[in-house]
């Protein structure tokens, strides 16, 4: 009979652990597909491509450091 226990807890174990399991890995799975809608911008100065919250824009033009802005 304790063979029977020992069997019926390790089962109760295993659906306890992929109840939560199947609970946490939507949410794992959509922080991982989060699109990154940061857009990349050409530097109008040697053209390479910078995120568009680290790119400085004046005058309407788009520039990668403050050195190709002077």
């Amino acid at each position: 009979m304790g063979i029977i226990k020992l069997v019926v807890i390790v089962l109760i174990v295993w659906v306890g652990f992929s109840i939560i399991k199947k609970f946490r890995k939507p949410a794992e799975i959509a922080d991982k597909q989060k699109p990154n809608s940061n857009k990349m911008l050409e530097c109008s100065v040697c053209k390479t491509h910078i995120p568009e919250d680290e790119a400085i824009v004046q005058n309407g033009k788009v520039f990668c450091s403050k050195e190709h802005l002077e």
